[in-house]
């Protein structure tokens, strides 16, 4: 915490999805007796990427506005993905996540990765060594989540 003067205060809060950084500093403020808000916020973080992943709009906007921003300023969908743990499929498992079906768990045996909750857990579903979408593990089943 930092206190450039007697009336703020700057804090780094490290926390997981679903905290309300208003709501934080309003608590804040009412445990110490006074009132308080934000002045300021700013993200260092967000899941995988940091400050440093960032890119500046003027970066992101080509100066000429008929032409598209560079791909190469793009991560694959993997990075977002990360911290999920990852499912290679079969081709034919593939085309069944694809349309939707339910996969045994009998069947993925062995390839489960030991990180991944078999009940309810999510799990990044891969074909090719591409993200191919998002299953949830449960009933003995894998079932499609989210199918890119």
């Amino acid at each position: 915490m930092e206190r450039p003067d007697p009336d703020h205060a700057t804090f780094e809060v490290a926390s997981g999805k679903g905290v309300y950084m208003r709501s934080l500093a309003r608590d804040l403020a009412q445990a110490c007796g006074t009132l308080g808000h934000v002045a300021a916020l700013r993200r260092l973080r967000v899941g995988p990427f940091t400050e440093a992943n960032a890119i500046p709009l003027d970066k992101l906007r080509p100066a000429d506005d008929t032409a598209p921003a560079s791909p190469d300023l793009l991560l694959p969908v993997a990075t977002a993905l990360a911290d999920i743990p990852a499912l290679a499929l079969t081709e034919t498992e593939a085309s069944d996540f694809r349309h939707g079906q339910a996969i045994s768990l009998v069947t993925l045996m062995g390839r489960i990765p030991g990180s991944a909750d078999p009940d309810r857990g999510l799990v990044r579903a891969m074909a090719g060594g591409r993200v191919i979408g998002l299953a949830r593990l449960e009933d003995g089943l894998m079932k499609p989540e989210r199918v890119l």
